[in-house]
């Protein structure tokens, strides 16, 4: 019998999921990153490793593994994420579950190099991540800025039970603590940053949305008519939160340029990112004092 390799598995089981139509962004956006995935999660292989034996043959035991994932994957339709309870954030491992988004935010580009040159990572002390949900933010700001304090926020006490998860599985107690409550509430102390991945999905794209986010929670996605029910409150609220030295770091993702038309007296300084130039806002403390006071 002939052995596959895992390229040449990796081949077949990309050609399987476009050949099913499905849709991507919860880790990956194409076909062939998920196969890989798929494959070298099914034979455990290090997932972070950036060389793998292309020409490694795979036993039949393996491929039994890779055909049960790749079933599943179609079948459902289940982010694969959801499937193994896995995903990778800013170069870190996170648990996941339905209860929460999975991990993909365009701020993960950023915080592994602590936002620099806009911030002077040296003077971060504090950090609130608003709409935590897994945590991932929040892990990963106290991963890479080593001196400060996280505060992780989320309204879904579901969400949180997946973000204790992962302070547990990073074991960042110590620098990592968890509050319930909808925007501010339950917060009471101000900071030097507050990064934020809210929803920020219109009704209107929300319907559009593929079945793959549908097993998402809609509370961590929908956000009204034009996206930014939870922006505007964040705007208006967020300078009695920082420092004067302070700063929010927003993705407004699907609603930058809506935000954008709401405000056309504010210059928005955008971040760019991978993928995209208008997803990510940064804001100091005085610019929220001039146009949002």
């Amino acid at each position: 019998m002939t052995l596959l390799t895992i390229e040449q598995k990796a081949n077949l089981v990309s050609n399987l999921f476009n050949e099913a139509e499905l849709s991507y962004g919860h880790g990956v956006d194409n076909g062939w990153d998920e196969a890989v995935w798929v494959v070298l999660k099914a034979i455990n292989f290090p997932i972070e490793s950036e060389i793998v034996d292309w020409e490694c043959s795979l036993d039949a035991e393996q491929v039994a593994r890779i055909d049960e994932l790749v079933e599943k994957r179609i079948s459902t339709r289940l982010p694969f994420a959801y499937i193994v309870n896995e995903t990778w954030f800013a170069g870190l491992s996170f648990y996941i579950d339905q209860r929460a988004l999975v991990p993909r935010s365009f701020l993960g580009e950023w915080v592994s190099d602590r936002f620099e040159p806009w911030l002077d990572s040296t003077q971060v002390h504090s950090i609130l991540d608003l709409c935590t949900g897994s945590g991932c933010i929040a892990i990963a700001c106290s991963t890479y800025f080593e001196d400060a304090n996280v505060v992780a926020s989320d309204v879904s006490p579901k969400a949180l039970e997946v973000a204790q998860i992962n302070v547990a599985k990073h074991a960042c107690e110590h620098k990592v603590a968890l509050n319930q409550g909808d925007l501010f509430e339950g917060i009471n102390q101000k900071f030097d940053l507050i990064v934020c991945n809210p929803p920020y999905v219109s009704d209107e794209r929300m319907e559009k949305l593929t079945k793959e986010y549908l097993f998402e929670p809609d509370l961590a996605l929908r956000s009204g008519s034009d996206g930014l029910d939870f922006i505007r409150r964040l705007m208006a609220e967020a300078r009695e939160y920082l420092n004067d030295q302070g700063f929010l770091i927003l993705e407004a993702g699907s609603a930058s340029f809506e935000l954008e038309k709401a405000y056309p007296s504010i210059p928005f300084t955008w971040l760019s990112t991978e993928h995209d130039e208008v997803v990510v806002l940064i804001m100091s403390a005085d610019e929220l004092s001039q146009f949002f006071s």
